[in-house]
């Protein structure tokens, strides 16, 4: 079977045309050849975490699939998978640092009477007041921070994928986050306000 695809590989060019087209087994070929030797790539860079390597490869693929008409414009679909993954693996790292930074302001910061507080229950209630304040967007707007923050979307893709400028999606990206900065301020305890403010770079 594997040698099928490997042989398969050698017109790849024919298969991503074919998958282009929407052809699955087309896609599958390039998918069972290619995952192996990314996940190899992946793993160390994802501190040898199954999950998040897994996670990355799937969203990879995903948007791949998603983007499928562009596949005929690449020349390389090898160096176009390791960019794709080198720049997950940036994201990775960069959401992990300020989820870390937020929750440990919160921790260190919280007002606590009585008992210790549940350090997972205070970062669950922060969580829920950042969900709200999303939520209270506008449908465009939200639709924006959330390319941005849950997709992990760069401007320029965003712009592409939603045919409007870099600078719109920077404008409107600027004023989720003031958004939600107000929301928290008058919604949310001081720690929730500050953690948020800390996290998006609004103070450091």
């Amino acid at each position: 079977m594997e040698s099928k695809v490997v042989d398969a590989l050698n017109e790849e060019h024919l298969l991503l045309q074919q998958a282009s087209l929407g052809n699955r087994t087309a896609f599958t070929s390039l998918y069972t050849f290619y995952l192996p030797k990314l996940y190899k790539y992946v793993y160390p860079f994802a501190s040898f975490c199954k999950e998040d390597t897994e996670e990355l490869l799937h969203d990879i693929f995903m948007k791949i699939w998603e983007r499928k008409e562009e596949l005929p414009k690449i020349k390389s679909f090898n160096s176009y998978l390791y960019r794709m993954a080198k720049n997950k693996l940036v994201n990775l790292h960069e959401h992990k640092k300020v989820k870390e930074k937020a929750f440990n302001y919160i921790i260190h910061h919280s007002e606590v009477s009585g008992n210790h507080a549940d350090d997972n229950y205070i970062y669950s209630q922060y969580r829920e007041i950042i969900h709200q304040a999303i939520d209270a967007l506008p449908p465009k707007r939200k639709r924006i921070f959330e390319m941005s923050s849950y997709e992990e979307l760069s401007q320029d893709e965003i712009a592409k994928e939603l045919k409007i400028s870099k600078s719109m999606v920077k404008k409107q990206l600027y004023a989720a986050t003031r958004h939600i900065k107000e929301y928290l301020r008058i919604h949310a305890d001081l720690t929730a306000f500050l953690a948020f403010c800390v996290a998006s770079g609004l103070l450091y």
